[in-house]
């Protein structure tokens, strides 16, 4: 649960990526509408790439939490089947100890 933050940092890092800002071409200055298409097409490109990377580290993220989690699982279980023993052996000590 400690990588819950760096989830939250990463939705929101995909979520700003995602909205794409139009770019006018007065904006960026192109000359020709050719030179203002591959500018835009950069632009994309480099979006992309960063979304891929963003993805791939939410991924990771995620992996490790599901892991974290299986282990608490398993941690769980045992607890669980400790404290039944335990109580059924003070169960059965207070028996003994009544019908003594």
């Amino acid at each position: 649960m400690s990588n819950a933050p760096l989830i939250v940092d990463g939705a929101k890092k995909l979520a700003s990526l995602v909205k794409a800002k139009p770019a006018d071409a007065e904006r960026a200055g192109a000359t020709s509408a050719d030179a203002g298409d591959l500018a835009r097409l950069q632009d994309l490109e480099r979006r992309q790439a960063e979304a891929a990377e963003l993805l791939r580290s939410l991924a990771q993220t995620n992996a490790q939490l599901t892991q974290a989690l299986g282990a608490l699982r398993v941690r769980a279980m045992l607890s669980l089947w400790v404290s039944v023993i335990a109580l059924a052996v003070a169960l059965a000590l207070a028996a003994w100890l009544a019908l003594r």
